[in-house]
């Protein structure tokens, strides 16, 4: 337990800017809406169908609608994608590089605790960084007057959360194999990128439809999750690359050397 306090207490600084980040952007998105809302079908018609497309944008244009375009889509995907980039790539690698390791070995710590406890500290600041989001969205709910249910909170938050999750589970991997958090962030950022641009291509491309299965944006929110959850299958899918992210790096980092 001291292990995963001390992360947490380690990472504040990071928990307090990106949730400062989010719940800015957030609040200034529902604005935004509040502005338009009513012209929201003329304003879109004005883009390419297949713009809307890759956009995220579908034909529902109630304020589920429109945040699932202009923010789960995108924008959120990224804050919290960066978010467990961030985390995962640097709880256990950056302690390797700074030779801060030894000092929680040494009291007879188990790698397995270690590990465990470390990995419990990014379950608990994502989660932290989507709750804000959600509590954003109903604070600006209440501000604005306007139309979004408790439901459609509760998905878009747990969407993002398993999103986060996951980008933060496969840096998390590398970061316990490499214990180099440069190279955990960079192979992170170039998968979660990786699967934006597929998920594009698919979109566009229909003798490309199959690359959409190499995507995690494909599985985070093909189904439109704010606006009508998960799909199951695409939820498991994502589980099994966190359990597996999570098991393979607990195996490697017992067996390898560690830096000290």
């Amino acid at each position: 337990m001291n292990i995963l306090i001390n992360s947490l207490k380690q990472n504040r600084k990071k928990i307090i800017t990106f949730s400062a980040a989010s719940i800015f952007y957030t609040l200034f998105l529902l604005y935004v809406w509040t502005l338009f809302s009513d012209t929201f079908g003329d304003i879109l018609n004005l883009f390419p169908k297949q713009l809307q497309i890759i956009a995220g944008f579908g034909d529902d244009l109630s304020t589920a609608g429109f945040l699932n375009g202009e923010f789960m889509h995108l924008i959120g995907p990224i804050i919290v994608g960066a978010f467990g980039i961030t985390l995962g790539s640097s709880i256990i690698a950056s302690e390797e590089e700074n030779k801060t390791i030894d000092q929680f070995l040494a009291l007879s710590i188990s790698r397995n605790r270690y590990y465990i406890e470390k990995y419990s500290s990014l379950i608990v600041l994502i989660l932290l960084l989507c709750s804000v989001i959600g509590l954003t969205l109903q604070l600006g709910v209440i501000i604005y007057e306007i139309n979004l249910d408790l439901i459609n909170i509760f998905y878009g938050s747990l969407g993002l959360f398993i999103f986060g999750i996951t980008c933060g589970s496969i840096s998390f991997l590398f970061g316990a194999i490499f214990a180099k958090s440069s190279s955990a962030a960079i192979i992170g950022s170039g998968i979660a990128i990786l699967g934006y641009v597929l998920d594009s291509v698919y979109k566009t491309v229909n003798s490309l439809s199959f690359v959409k299965y190499a995507s995690l944006h494909y599985y985070y929110n093909n189904n439109g999750v704010i606006v009508n959850g998960f799909d199951i299958r695409h939820f498991l899918v994502l589980t099994m690359i966190i359990i597996l992210s999570f098991i393979i790096g607990l195996l490697i980092f017992n067996k390898r050397d560690i830096k000290s």
